[in-house]
């Protein structure tokens, strides 16, 4: 995760935003998404949304490498069933 900058200006007046932001692959390549919109930030409070970011960054489980996984039979990924919705009933005809 990282932090991303977004610049405005108002009233001429630059002003800088932050999100952050994590990356990810499609098979069209690497994408970026939002997390969490931080808005304006003072130089420390960036330095803690960036420090954070790091740290869970390294400590997702999309961060561990398959080797570090260990097989357990608990751990198998479970089928998709598939959950069908009824549409609202009305007790009067249209």
């Amino acid at each position: 995760m990282f932090l991303r900058r977004f610049e405005r200006y108002k009233n001429g007046k630059p002003h800088t935003y932050w999100a952050l932001a994590e990356s990810y692959r499609t098979a069209k390549g690497s994408r970026q998404r939002i997390v969490a919109y931080l808005g304006e930030l003072t130089p420390a409070e960036k330095d803690g949304w960036a420090k954070l970011g790091q740290h869970l960054a390294t400590n997702s489980p999309a961060a561990k490498s398959p080797a570090d996984a260990s097989p357990d039979a608990g751990s198998a990924p479970k089928p998709l069933q598939r959950t069908l919705f009824d549409p609202p009933r009305r007790d009067e005809p249209r």
